[in-house]
C-alpha cells in the first residue's frame, strides 16, 4: 500500500495518526466510540487508493519516495 504524509489528525483502523513532530500521548480516546486507541505520531500512514480518495479535506499528501540506491551520486564524465 502507498504511504502518505499525515497533514492533519486522522482516526483510522482503531488508531489516531498525527503529523510528524506532534506532541502526543501514547493513547487517547476515540472520537467515534470513546474507547482508548493508540496514537501514531510518526507522520505517515499507509492507505490504499480508495481509502486515500475518501480523505478530501487536506488530511494527507503523497509521501516523498525514498531515493533509489545511488541516486545521490553525480554522473561521471568520460
Amino acid at each position: 500500500m502507498p504511504k502518505y504524509k499525515v497533514l492533519r489528525p486522522i482516526e483510522h483502523n482503531q488508531s489516531l495518526y498525527l503529523p510528524a513532530g506532534s506532541a502526543a500521548p501514547p493513547r487517547t480516546s476515540s472520537a467515534s466510540h470513546g474507547q482508548e486507541i493508540p496514537v501514531d505520531a510518526a507522520g505517515t500512514i499507509e492507505l490504499d487508493d480508495d481509502q486515500a480518495r475518501a480523505l478530501v479535506h487536506g488530511q494527507i499528501a503523497p509521501a516523498p519516495e525514498a531515493p533509489r540506491a545511488g541516486a545521490d551520486r553525480k554522473p561521471t564524465r568520460r
